[in-house]
């Protein structure tokens, strides 16, 4: 089943789709030539630069992509032109090569699709430099680069501009499964067969994943917003607006339902209770599945694994806990269960919604979110810096540092392509700038990945030709190779190389029959060039730790931002008919008594129970509104993605980090512990939002709740300064915050549901207080340069 399941979400995915359309645009020119001009050399000349434009034809925004790849056809042009003119005089050549290898390697700092720039003007010149060109052939090999270059950017702008809501269908199918993936990680929280170190350390990745795809989804949805068409709003767009909207919504409900996973592990052990949340979890994620599938196909949801069962099963459970007296016994276990149960049905509830969603007549009815140009605050401009390159050539920029080994080692291919036998220098080249990145890490794993690909593909290619002598045959796998090759560049890239290998292989095999010289040719260029790549990674080396303190410091204080969107300091408690209403909203919450599927639909906006948002009438744009619920909601939500970006940041370093030589790992347990702490703390301001927003009773009676969020902010300031000193005796705080419940109780001025928030809180704040005083303890102890 899972296998699939599998299957079907790559041929439905983004890279499946662009790995056909990256085959033909290349392919192409070489057909046509061949067809038309009967010139092989030519239409392989045009084809290298539709190759260098493909580069960066990766999933995003249409406008951007477009830019992207004319960009990059110009730079691979003229790096071309200049490499061609000189190349009759090798000294000329070399210089050029080497000034030319700085500078492309350089033009890296400004980042976004950059990287992937430099890489293609530098394979444009490394193309090049074998060959001996007059200077009219040379402007003409330019010529016909600039035309390959032009052909698929503007094939592909077209194709994509066909499928721009396809390629939107894509990204936030991906951003769906990511999530599966995160809630499965959550489910495996309540199975004590697990090591709980594990499941953190499983949880911390899948959450970086996750806002990753969470973040490619966001940045072309909410480019391509909803519009009016005679009165009435896109109904294409508007599914894929309200479904982006219902995975953030889902992913804020998942991440709420953290909780003390160790204690609840000591005091239900492997019970059915257990068993029935990691049950339901599972299911929620198959569901999900089943949505992004639904997504992928363009179709409603037809598949549906039911969960009710289960959430029965939980409330029959916590019903037989209070009537033992449970919560008088272990009030914290209790609220810790009942907190769970509520957010994970609340995030079920999402699902719902997600699966009504994906019927267009439906999305149109109700957007999510009011749609206008405040949603560009969640958007990053992509605004390119020109004068950054010159105040990065310095040897303390690691930019430099990396065009300085991107030179020796293209220069040393250089020589060494023409001095040993069976070698070409220009095979040696590329394969060093494939895998020299500009951190160390990921160089290595480049070079590994590389290695193991390309003697797979080789092995394989071998047997092929040795074995099959139908041409026609051959010629369909070469093809099956390339459309596979380009289709798991992302995220494969080990078999993407394999399939590289193999297609051009049985490509020379098809053009030079029994010449099986050039197999192993290729296979000592590719030995050099790797070996060149990885000596000169450790030339000049700038380790991942001497980039991490300001992602440390801006992890803590987007924690701080988040704590201030949703409990600012001085709050102002909102007024008696607000709060009157939000509390129903809430109080309107199925408890453990009450089956949630008996609830056709809790009043909620965007999967936030008790936020009631405005919407607009059928069929039309909410207008922007003043209205502070929706300001506040905005904003709530707008400090909510800086604080995940930051934690998935500070994961992607510390994962890079742990891939160097352990010499130069710093703070290793630290930065760990940090790591999952401020997912931790994260998770439990995203459950605590909805109840601080109105709190279940009056200010004078939540001193307690004020003074444990005042402590929580006030270590998230001094983990900023590193200040290790404790802002607040714990006990104090712990005295209050039960003091807070039981006054409540006794005074008999709220509702049992509006008590049992109160606890909930509690608990909550409790758990908010220790795990800000780990992360001030962590930053004060981690020491890095700044």
């Amino acid at each position: 089943m899972r296998y699939s399941t599998e299957i079907k979400k790559f041929l439905y995915s983004q890279y499946f789709y662009g790995g056909l359309r990256i085959a033909f645009g290349i392919s192409f020119p070489v057909v046509l030539s061949l067809l038309v001009f009967h010139d092989a050399d030519l239409g392989f000349t045009i084809s290298a630069g539709a190759l260098a434009a493909c580069v960066v034809d990766m999933p995003g925004p249409l406008k951007y992509k477009h830019n992207e790849m004319l960009t990059c056809t110009l730079l691979g042009t003229l790096s071309a032109l200049v490499t061609g003119i000189v190349s009759p005089w090798p000294a000329a050549l070399f210089l050029t090569v080497v000034a030319l290898s700085f500078v492309l390697s350089l033009i890296v700092v400004y980042g976004f699709r950059w990287p992937q720039i430099s890489f293609a003007t530098l394979f444009m010149m490394i193309l090049t430099m074998d060959s001996h060109f007059t200077l009219a052939e040379a402007f003409a090999n330019a010529g016909w680069i600039l035309l390959g270059g032009l052909w698929y950017t503007y094939w592909s702008t077209a194709l994509s501009r066909l499928q721009r809501d396809r390629v939107e269908q894509q990204a936030i199918a991906e951003n769906l499964f990511a999530m599966a993936e995160y809630v499965r990680a959550r489910a495996a929280f309540y199975d004590l067969h697990t090591d709980l170190d594990d499941c953190y350390r499983d949880l911390v990745l899948r959450q970086i994943t996750t806002i990753d795809k969470q973040d490619a989804s966001r940045d072309i949805a909410l480019r391509n917003l909803p519009r009016l068409r005679n009165g009435r709003l896109d109904a294409h767009r508007t599914v894929l607006f309200n479904l982006f909207v219902n995975s953030v919504d889902l992913h804020d409900g998942v991440l709420g339902s953290h909780t003390d996973y160790p204690m609840l592990r000591n005091t239900f052990g492997d019970s059915d209770l257990m068993m029935f949340f990691r049950d339901v979890l599972e299911k929620l994620a198959d569901d999900l599945e089943h949505v992004g599938l639904a997504v992928l196909r363009d179709t409603p949801v037809e598949e549906r694994v039911h969960t009710k069962a289960e959430f029965r099963a939980i409330e029959y459970e916590i019903d037989q806990l209070r009537k033992k007296n449970f919560p008088a016994e272990h009030p914290e276990a209790y609220a810790a269960v009942v907190a769970s149960y509520r957010r994970i049905w609340s995030a079920a509830r999402v699902l719902d919604k997600m699966r009504a969603n994906t019927h267009p007549d439906i999305a149109v009815a109700k957007p999510e979110m009011p749609i206008d140009k405040a949603l560009d605050r969640f958007l990053q401009r992509r605004r390119v810096q020109w004068g950054l390159i010159f105040a990065n050539l310095t040897m303390a920029s690691p930019t430099f540092r990396h065009a300085l080994r991107v030179v020796i080692a293209v220069a040393l291919g250089f020589w060494l392509g023409r001095i040993l036998p069976l070698t070409h220098s220009y095979w040696i080249c590329m394969t060093t700038v494939i895998i020299l990145k500009p951190g160390f890490s990921l160089t290595r794993q480049r070079n590994t990945q590389r290695i193991i690909g390309t003697a797979i593909g080789c092995a394989a290619s071998v047997a092929l030709i040795l074995t099959v002598h139908n041409h026609n045959i051959l010629l369909l796998v070469m093809a099956v190779c390339m459309v596979m090759a380009y289709s798991l560049t992302i995220f494969n890239y080990t078999a993407s190389v394999t399939f590289t290998s193999a297609f051009v292989l049985i490509l020379y095999h098809l053009l030079a029959p029994a010449s099986m010289r050039l197999i192993g040719e290729r296979a000592i260029d590719t030995a050099v060039g790797c070996a060149l790549a990885i000596a000169s990674s450790y030339l000049f080396p700038y380790w991942e730790y001497r980039l991490m303190a300001p992602l440390v410091k801006e992890v803590v204080g987007s924690m701080r931002r988040y704590l201030d969107a949703i409990w600012p300091r001085g709050v102002v408690i909102a007024s008696e008919a607000a709060r009157h209403a939000a509390e129903q909203a809430v109080m309107n919450v199925p408890q453990v008594e009450v089956a949630p599927h008996q609830v056709a639909e809790p009043p909620m906006q965007g999967g936030k129970l008790g936020q009631v948002i405005p919407t607009a009438p059928s069929g039309t744009i909410p207008t922007r509104a003043t209205d502070s619920t929706i300001d506040s909601d905005f904003a709530r939500r707008l400090a909510s993605k800086n604080m995940q970006v930051a934690h998935a940041n500070l994961g992607n370093a510390f994962q890079r980090m742990m891939l160097e030589p352990k010499s130069q790992q710093r703070f290793v347990a630290e930065l760990n512990d940090l790591l999952v702490q401020s997912h931790a703390l994260g998770s439990q301001m995203t459950a605590a939002a909805v109840l601080l927003s109105a709190p279940p009773v009056g200010p004078p009676a939540i001193s307690g709740l004020e003074r444990a969020l005042d402590d929580v902010r006030e270590n998230l300031i001094r983990a900023e300064r590193a200040d290790a000193t404790p802002a607040a005796d714990l006990r104090e705080l712990t005295r209050a915050l039960d003091s807070m419940v039981v006054q409540v109780e006794k005074e008999e001025v709220a509702s049992p549901d509006a008590i049992q928030d109160l606890k909930l809180l509690a608990h909550q704040s409790k758990q908010m207080i220790a795990a800000s005083r780990i992360i001030r303890k962590d930053t004060a102890a981690i020491r890095l340069p700044v």
